[in-house]
This record gives C-alpha cells, structure tokens and sequence, in this order.
C-alpha cells in the first residue's frame, strides 16, 4: 500500500536549593574533591524514579536523555508513553532510539502515535530505522514548515514517497500526517477515548518546533521540546501538569544563538514553579560533564522547588 497522507489545516532535598552557593565554595579545591561535591549535590537534588515501567497506569519512559553534542553515552532526544502496559506514544526519535525502544520492551506495532517536536537530526533521525519493519496505520504529528525546514508532509515525502531517498518503504507505510501550524495555538493531534495529545508551537530560534501534552484520565505528562521558554502561551499549556519534561540544551551563561534557541535552566525552573508543574524531567542533556549537569540543576532549583528527576536512557516515570 502506498504512502497515505491525509494533510490537516490545524496546520530532593529543600538544601540542595544553594547548589549555586556550593558551586562558588568549590574553587580553589582539588578536582577529585569538586567532582565529589558535586556528584553528591546531584544526588541530593533529584528524587528517584521507577527503574522499570509498571504494566498499569500511566508511565512515562525516557529512551533518550541527550542532546546533540556529547551526552556521556545517552541517545538523543526520545519518549515513550505507555498505557497500562501498552507503550502508545512516541515523542521524537532521534539518534540510537531503535536500539532503546526494542530495550525497553515495547511493540512497535502497538505505536499509533509518532508526535515529531521538529526535524532536527537529534529529534528525529532514527525514523527512517524504526518505521523499516513497520506495516500498520500510524498518525505521524510534527510542525509546519519554513525556510530550511520543510513542512511534515515534505519531509516524509522526502523520505518515503515514490521518489524519496528511503522510497523502498514507500509501498510498506501507511502514514497519516497532522501538521501543527506552529504560528497557531493548540491543536488536537490523536484522541483515543480519554486519551488526548495536544500539540502547540515553541520558539527555537528560526526553527519549526511544537511542544505536546499527552491527558489520559487524571494524568498528564508534556514535553517542552527545545525552545527558548518566551511564550507565555507555553505556560498555560502545561498548566498544571503531572510531569513536564524539559530540555538543558544550554548552560546558565551560554551566549549567542544558543540563547535564541534555547531556555536557561532557571528559566525552567521559573516556568515550571508559574505553571504549576507536578513534577520536572530534565533531559536532553548536552553536556558529559556531571559538574556542569549539578550547576545547571542547581540553577533550576532556584525557582523550582518541587520532585525534579535527571532523565537517563530507559528511565520509566510514574504520571502523576
């Protein structure tokens, strides 16, 4: 069957809270020393999370916590949502997702939803390598285009269709499109009786990106995407939420684009304390350094008071 696709308009510790104070009493001593010091700062800062996903409820499964750069190991950016032990929803697949998703046990066939935040290659590369098998009906969601990034429905053309670079799978995929209109507000991108995703767009600099809340019941989980955090609209989006996973794609005093591109991490937790937020995930992880890890965490601390957990590939988080 070939390609269908079906475009729409829509187009832990209250001390750890000085972690800042800690990283200015650490100079001047011996590195080991510092590393220690922060390590333990870490693990102060951070609650734990399920090792391993329970088959009821709502979990949410990180299969990768880095970001695009050197990330101690970790694969880029990927979530999985799992549904009384049914994993539903993916949310981006960047590079080494295949290998995590077949880890943590999942079906792909059991997917119906892939929700692309944008087509940055740490967001959604492993695609092309997860969908090789695939042969049931999957929603795909993801943003409009401009500029140098083509809209959802180009880039899997690209990709799938009868003359894409990947166009042996164009007669195995059945594929429905929804594209989210990133200058719009929320839209809708896949009900499943009381199981709701919502997609709105993000600032990232010049780049097409869409934030995603996922509602089943009582429980809520939402993914911020990489974004700078200046719309507001963001903030009553995830309003409330259970869990809010939130990207460190830049340390407290970067400079330059990575600005535009991306939230400080007191921005996050700033944002997170305004919205309420149940719990925070940090991930997307861009650096390999625990020092600069704890530095960043103690800056979100400063805002954020509530359970912060430090994703780490096949991590499973109970929501709420």
């Amino acid at each position: 069957m070939p390609i269908r696709f079906r475009p729409r308009s829509n187009a832990v510790h209250a001390g750890c809270r000085a972690a800042r104070m800690q990283r200015g009493s650490c100079r001047g001593l011996p590195g080991p020393v510092v590393v220690f010091a922060v390590l333990a700062c870490l693990l102060l800062a951070v609650e734990p999370a399920l090792a391993v996903c329970e088959r009821t409820g709502v979990q949410l499964q990180i299969l990768g916590s880095g970001g695009p750069g050197a990330s101690a190991g970790r694969a880029s950016a990927g979530y999985l949502v799992w549904i009384d032990g049914v994993g539903r929803i993916l949310v981006d697949a960047g590079g080494g997702i295949k290998q995590r998703f077949h880890a943590s046990g999942a079906d792909l066939g059991d997917v119906a939803l892939l929700a692309l935040s944008h087509l940055h290659p740490d967001h959604a590369a492993a695609v092309p390598a997860l969908l090789w098998p695939r042969g049931a009906t999957l929603r795909v969601a993801g943003p409009s285009g401009s500029g140098l990034f083509p809209s959802l429905d180009d880039w899997l053309t690209g990709l799938f269709g009868p003359q894409g670079v990947f166009r042996v799978l164009a007669g195995r995929l059945d594929l429905d499109p929804v594209t989210v209109d990133v200058t719009g507000g929320a839209v809708e991108v896949w009900r499943d009786g009381d199981v709701r995703v919502t997609g709105i767009g993000v600032p990232h600099g010049g780049v097409p990106a869409v934030g995603y809340r996922m509602d089943a019941g009582d429980a809520s989980v939402a993914f911020s995407s990489d974004q700078n955090g200046s719309d507001p609209a963001f903030i009553e989006f995830v309003r409330n939420v259970d869990v809010l996973v939130v990207h460190l794609g830049r340390a407290e005093d970067a400079t330059g684009r990575s600005v535009e591109l991306h939230a400080s991490p007191s921005g996050w937790g700033a944002l997170a304390a305004e919205a309420g937020v149940g719990r925070v995930v940090a991930s997307h992880i861009s650096t390999s350094s625990p020092r600069v890890l704890a530095d960043s965490l103690g800056y979100l601390r400063e805002s954020y008071g509530g359970p912060l957990t430090v994703g780490e590939d096949l991590l499973c988080v109970a929501v709420p």
